[in-house]
């Protein structure tokens, strides 16, 4: 039989199933109890079909578009007015579709995201087929419960939670004091940057440490980030106000470079290649050279050796081969490294 792994899954037939894939799937990405159907059939939903929790405790809401057709900004913009009377206020709309990535409706959904935000309303992501997927695969159970007919590969041996952790531990927290600049900067404020994204980042960096790192290992840096926390809080009157939330965060990624060395081989591996695609992320304007890239490449293949995905990876490596700017390049790979390491086949 084959598997979700080699073979396009089937899109839902009706939107009613369609909206319980898409409530299922993220529930389990964000981890919310509460997200709920808007109503019933029949009833106003104001262009929502889904409202609750994210994982950062946020109210938002999701409208479920099942378009034989492309879905087109004008459908995007007609659900965002809808879903302006929700009370109470919406912190993000996400409009969820069965169809394909888009990059020019991407980039005008990111541009009326960014002059909503600037006017203190609600953003506007959008959630793509694959993106809804790989959240409903999260829980086999979950997945099992809407393609039954699917198999899904045995797991069996493997902890792939901790090679999660470790891949998020490099990408997150190896460029930390970057991204509380990128965020909280002039730069993040120009391009409207969720302030929110920061604690989140911060959470992640916590959790994945206590998962990977023996206690006394972890403790360094969750002492760190308890004090970045509280001076961020503090209001900045100079530029040197921010000096000791630069020391601690950079006290933070060097904890984790170090930690590499402490870690079994395969997590180790999988902690580096998240430390190499964050500093790609972070410092490199376009992608890397073809060597970096082919270094990059062996890495992966290294970890990821299933072969009924080698020709998943050769795709998205294309892929990413395809952008000019090394932030996205960097998160197209660690995208893929990310999915298959959870889904795919890890040695």
């Amino acid at each position: 039989m084959p598997t979700v792994y080699s073979m396009d899954l089937p899109k839902p037939k009706n939107w009613q199933d369609f909206e319980k894939i898409v409530r299922d799937a993220q529930a389990q990405r964000w981890g919310s109890t509460d997200l709920q159907m808007n109503g019933r059939p029949g009833q106003t939903q104001d262009g929502v079909d889904i409202i609750g929790s994210d994982n950062i405790g946020r109210l938002v809401a999701i409208q479920c578009k099942r378009y034989k057709t492309a879905l087109k900004l004008k459908d995007v913009i007609s659900e965002v007015s809808k879903a302006e009377k929700i009370k109470p206020k919406l912190s993000a709309l996400f409009i969820a579709t069965t169809a394909d990535h888009d990059v020019e409706l991407q980039s005008q959904v990111r541009e009326l995201s960014s002059q909503r935000v600037a006017s203190a309303k609600f953003a506007v992501p959008v959630l793509y087929w694959d993106e809804i997927v790989s959240s409903l695969l999260l829980n086999s159970h979950v997945f099992k419960s809407h393609y039954p007919q699917i198999a899904l590969p045995n797991t069996a041996g493997v902890d792939r939670e901790r090679l999660v952790a470790a891949l998020e531990l490099g990408y997150y927290g190896t460029e930390l004091w970057q991204a509380i600049v990128l965020i909280l900067g002039d730069f993040g404020q120009m391009a409207q940057e969720d302030p929110d994204s920061l604690s989140a980042r911060l959470r992640v960096i916590e959790h994945r440490a206590q998962q990977v790192l023996a206690p006394h290992d972890a403790a360094v840096i969750l002492e760190s980030l308890a004090k970045i926390r509280e001076l961020l809080t503090l209001p900045k009157e100079s530029d040197d106000d921010w000096d000791p939330i630069e020391d601690l965060a950079k006290r933070v990624s060097a904890r984790i470079q170090i930690a590499s060395s402490l870690l079994p081989l395969a997590e180790s591996n999988v902690l580096d290649l998240g430390m190499q695609l964050a500093r790609i992320w972070h410092h490199s304007e376009s992608i890397p050279a073809a060597a970096a890239r082919k270094d990059i490449e062996v890495k992966i293949r290294s970890i990821i050796k299933t072969p009924t995905t080698k020709s998943s990876i050769k795709t998205r490596l294309v892929k990413a081969n395809s952008y000019k700017a090394g932030y996205s390049w960097a998160t197209t790979v660690y995208s893929l490294v990310d999915h298959e390491i959870r889904f795919g086949g890890v040695s």
